[in-house]
C-alpha cells in the first residue's frame, strides 16, 4: 500500500515523494549523531551494557536448557571394552 497525503487544494490523495534510500535519509543523520560515540567513556559504558545484556541472555538460555534436561530420561553408562 502506498503512502499518501492529502492535497489541501483538491482533497485528493497524492503519492509521497520517494527518496533514493530506504531509510529516507535517516542513515547519514544517525551516523553523524553517533560519530563521537566510538571513543571515550561513553563507548566504554555502552560496551559494558552490551556485555551485561549478553550475560542475561546466557542466563536465560542456561535456565531453559536445565529445565529441558530435567524432564528427559538419561541413558545408563555402559563400559566398552
Amino acid at each position: 500500500m502506498k503512502k499518501t497525503r492529502t492535497n489541501p487544494r483538491n482533497d485528493r490523495p497524492e503519492p509521497l515523494p520517494r527518496s533514493e534510500c530506504f531509510c529516507g535519509g535517516f542513515g547519514p543523520r544517525f551516523t553523524a549523531l553517533t560519530a563521537g560515540m566510538c571513543q571515550g567513556p561513553l563507548f566504554d559504558h555502552f560496551r559494558a551494557a552490551g556485555v551485561e545484556t549478553l550475560k542475561g541472555f546466557r542466563a536465560l538460555l542456561d535456565a531453559q536448557i536445565e529445565s529441558l534436561n530435567r524432564g528427559s530420561r538419561r541413558g545408563t553408562k555402559v563400559p566398552v571394552e
